[in-house]
Formats: structure tokens, sequence, C-alpha cells
């Protein structure tokens, strides 16, 4: 009772409209199948002259013979008329009459159901079965699935026919029964099974009607959508689909899609690895930092991923957003926030940080280096005798002097005023002094050229670390800057 009520709900909680719809396209199928048993008629049209010349032959009577000559020569004529009618009216046909393919098609299913109670009627005189109508009832509930209000009307129509004609042909009152009895029930039986093939042909149809709407809808948002999107198969990361706005950020045409690469061979800073377990894991993630290079175009976006099914693949749904000007933006303050305004290197916040690094570096592997603790002097007497635009001028050349000789892992920042750190890493204190003269030779140079009204000197104090040694930062910076200091007095001394 359960499942008829859910059947009935589904036949009558659609739309006339919908209905229609389905009405139409089951109609189109019930022909189509239609014209597939025509067209195996008339190629066993042979078939059954044979048997019909073997039947006659082995005595069968005259009624007999005639009946059943006359009928395969009804379904052969029938079925070469169908298939004309089905080549002019239905194939050709641009704006088809669905009023005339459900007719036929009802009328059609009526009549094959009719030749099988004739057969079976014909059959009952000279062999007494009723094979025949039992197959086409049973042929007609599967291949050919009408509306049940329409099947219920052929099949009770034909059944009754043939059940008054055995009536008449039948001498044997307990055999009729039996036979009106096993073919009633199969006949209720093959109601049923065309009642629930009807009932999956049905939602079928809605299911791949809603699933083209959703396709539809799908399309309008990924082609419309204000940025960046592009579908890429799971498997091999091939670009398989992209809007405009994808195409234009790739650089790329629309034709020309199968030209490019697979997706991760413009990803720089992300493993397409790490993203295919995090979307196993979750099926998607979002806000995902990524930098691509198009074509020598370097991108920052925000990416969200998404697992689809689409066309039959696993398939990755990747919409973007460039944030290249707003990454640039960050680095850029970023950059300001950790160099130093007036010289460029770095400030002291972002100095000492690396300098920690190290430090916490040096727990895990063998580290050694120099720090150089530096003072500039005389800078007070510039800033008081040629003002500090010359001061500030002074600790610019004395900077970019140190520059040329550092090493790029080489540390070099500003601590404050007159102050500087330099970490000569991976060095030791001899190798820390001799690129310490390079330096001070530089500004010798400068001052026997008396490119200044004022000689270039700086005071400095030097600490070997390595890996083991029992002290902290300021420790470090407290030796440097005494030997600083003590250098610094002994030069005054001398001048």
């Amino acid at each position: 009772m359960e499942y008829m009520k859910e059947v009935l709900k589904l036949l009558i909680s659609r739309s006339d409209k919908e209905q229609n719809e389905f009405e139409k396209y089951n109609s189109m199928l019930v022909l189509s199948r239609i014209r597939l048993i025509s067209l195996a008629n008339i190629f066993l049209s042979i078939f059954w002259a044979y048997m019909d010349w073997r039947i006659i032959n082995n005595g069968a009577d005259y009624i007999y013979s005639v009946t059943l000559i006359s009928m395969h020569t009804i379904s052969v004529v029938v079925s070469a008329m169908f298939l004309i009618f089905y080549r002019r009216v239905i194939c050709k046909s641009e704006n088809k009459n669905f009023r005339i393919m459900s007719i036929t098609s009802k009328i059609y299913v009526f009549l094959y159901i009719l030749f099988g109670v004739v057969s079976s009627l014909n059959s009952q005189r000279y062999t007494g079965n009723i094979y025949s109508y039992i197959i086409l009832v049973l042929i007609a509930a599967i291949v050919f699935t009408l509306k049940p209000s329409v099947m219920l009307f052929e099949f009770v129509a034909n059944h009754v026919i043939f059940l008054i004609g055995i009536g008449i042909l039948s001498d044997d009152s307990n055999l009729l029964l039996a036979k009106s009895v096993n073919s009633t029930v199969l006949v209720g039986a093959a109601f049923l099974i065309g009642f629930i093939f009807y009932r999956h042909r049905m939602m079928e149809f809605f299911y791949k009607k809603k699933l083209m709407e959703n396709e539809e809808n799908f399309k309008k948002l990924f082609y419309v959508n204000p940025y960046p999107v592009f579908i890429t198969r799971q498997k091999d990361g091939k670009i398989i689909e992209a809007n405009k706005r994808a195409y234009k950020l790739l650089g790329v045409e629309a034709e020309n899609l199968d030209s490019l690469n697979r997706i991760d061979d413009y990803i720089k800073n992300d493993s397409r690895r790490a993203l295919e377990e995090e979307l196993r894991e979750h099926s998607s993630t979002f806000n995902r930092i990524i930098e691509y290079d198009f074509n020598g175009k370097r991108k920052w976006v925000t990416a969200n991923y998404e697992i689809i099914d689409y066309h039959g693949e696993k398939c990755i749904l990747t919409g973007i957003m460039d944030i290249t000007e707003i990454r640039k933006m960050e680095e850029e303050l970023s950059r300001y926030a950790s160099i130093d305004s007036l010289t460029g290197i770095m400030n002291r916040r972002m100095g000492f940080k690396k300098l920690e690094e190290l430090l916490e570096e040096a727990k895990e592997e063998f580290l050694e280096f120099v720090l150089c603790f530096l003072d500039i002097n005389n800078l007070k007497f510039v800033n008081d005798t040629y003002g500090h635009s010359e001061g500030d001028r002074y600790i610019q050349t004395l900077c970019g002097m140190i520059k040329n000789k550092l090493d790029e892992e080489d540390l070099f920042f500003r601590v404050g005023g007159d102050e500087f750190i330099i970490v000569f890493s991976r060095k030791n204190n001899c190798q820390a002094e001799n690129i310490w003269n390079e330096i001070k030779k530089q500004f010798d140079e400068s001052n026997m050229q008396k490119e200044f009204p004022y000689n270039i000197m700086a005071s400095h104090g030097l600490f070997y670390f390595c890996t083991g040694m029992d002290i902290d930062l300021d420790q470090i910076i407290e030796k440097a800057d005494k030997m600083m200091y003590e250098e610094k007095q002994r030069l005054k001394k001398e001048h």
C-alpha cells in the first residue's frame, strides 16, 4: 500500500505542463521501439512464410491456415506502413504533431495485443495453446510502456475479447477455467510490470531534466561569474573549461585552451599533492593563497577549490580572485616595516628577529658567525658643523660601502642613530676581520680623495659565536659593543 501511495503521489504531483512534456518524450520513445519491432517483423517475414508453409504441409485445417497467413501478411503490411509513416511524419517533420504521435502509439499497441489475442484464439482451434497472447502482452508491457490508464484500457479490452473468444472455442470447462484464470493473472502481472516501468521511466525523465536544469544554471553562474573560474581534471590537472575572466588571466583565447599545460605547471608556491590530499579529505578548500606564473606574469590569487562531477569525470572547480596588487601593497608595507627608511638596510626590529632565528637554528645544527657591533665616528661633529642632511649623507655613504663587501647570507641592520650590527654568517674571526679591513680600505680611499669635507670612519667590535656556546643574544651584543668602545677610545687618543 505504501508503495502504491508513493507511485500515485509521483503521478499526480507533476503539473500539467510537466506531465505533457513527459508524455511527448514517452510517445517518441514508444514510436522508436515500434520502429525497431516493425523492422524486425519485415526481416522475419521470410521466416514467417517458411513456418506457415511447414504448418500447412503438416495438415493444418483451412480456417487456421488462412487466418495464420492473413495475420502474418497484415503484420508485415502494417509494419511497412508504419515505417513509411515514421520516416515521413516523425523524422522529417520539424513541427511534430505529438497528438498524432500519441494516438498512433496507442492504436499500434492495442492492435499489437489484439494480434496476440487473435493468434492465440486461432491456435486454440488447432493446438490448444495461448502462448502468443501471453508473450505479446508481456512484450507490450515491457517495451511499449504507455500511460497506466491507457495500458489498463488496452489490456482489459483485449482480455475481454480473449475471454469471450476462448469461451466460445473451448469445450472443456475445467481447461477453460484454468486458461482464463492463468491468463488473467498474467495480464494483471503484465500491467503491474508496465506500471513499474512507466514510473521508473518518468522518474528517470524528470531526474535528467533536473540535471539539465542544474547544468544550465551552473553554466550561467560559471560563464557570467565576475571572477576567473576554471575546471581542471583531477587525474592530470588539465584545464578543460574556463570563463572569459579566466581566459584573460591565462592570456589565451578560448580556441587555444588545449595549448595550456597542466594547471600545476603555473603554480609557484603550492603543492598540488597537498591540495589533492586536502580535497580528498574535505572535498573542498577555500581562501588558499596561491602564486601563479602565467606566461611570465606573476599573479597572486585567493583560490577556492571544490571537487565536482563534470561530464562523467572527477574534476576540480577553481574560483580565483586576483590579489596581485593587494599582495604588492602588503609586501611594500612589510618592506617598509622591516627596512630602515634612511639607509635601505634592515631596521632594528627585523635585524634582531633574524639574529634570534640564527640562534634557534644553531640549536639544531652546527652554526658559526661573527657579530660586528659598529659605531660611526664623528657623526655629531658632522651634524653640528654641516647640518643633519649632510649627516644623513654620511650614514648613507658608509652603509653603501659596507653593503658592497657583504655576502648575500650576511646580515646588516641599523640598531639606532649611529649604531649598526653586521653578522658575518658562517665565518670565523679571521675571515670577519679580513672583510672589515676591506671595508676600512674603502673608507681610507674616500678620505684620501677628499670626497667629503670630513673623514669617513667607524669603530667596530667583533664577537665569534658557534654552536655549543652558553651565551645569549644580549651577552653577544654586549661583548661586541665593549670591544667597539675600546677601539673607539683608542682612536680618540690617537687623534
